[in-house]
């Protein structure tokens, strides 16, 4: 692991305390939020680039890991009130990657 990705996943896990800790005492939470956010999305990108460099991005294991991120990332959005519409946007593009188009109107349309 780089030590960029070290020092990322490290803020990360302050910032979680941060978040839970904001949250069980009613504190803003934004100031917490908004870099974990900032964090998750610049790893995902940067993942994403690097599993279409090796030919791998339309693998499920690739697009299941996509998802997940995506997922905390709009939960995080959530808890500040942040627009989320983006992230089930890019959720979708993730899931049709890998069924196609006509079978995600099938499984997860609604």
């Amino acid at each position: 692991m780089s030590k960029h990705k070290k020092a990322d996943e490290n803020i990360l896990i302050e910032l979680e305390k941060k978040i839970k800790h904001a949250e069980e005492n009613n504190l803003p939470l934004e100031e917490y939020v908004l870099p974990a956010i900032n964090i998750l999305e610049n790893s995902i990108n940067t993942f994403l680039k690097n599993m279409e460099q090796k030919g791998e991005l339309n693998k499920p294991e690739i697009a299941h890991i996509e998802i997940r991120q995506y997922a905390a990332i709009k939960n995080l959005a959530e808890k500040i009130n942040l627009p989320t519409q983006k992230y089930d946007e890019l959720i979708k593009k993730a899931q049709c990657r890998i069924f196609g188009e006509k079978n995600w109107e099938i499984f997860f349309k609604n």
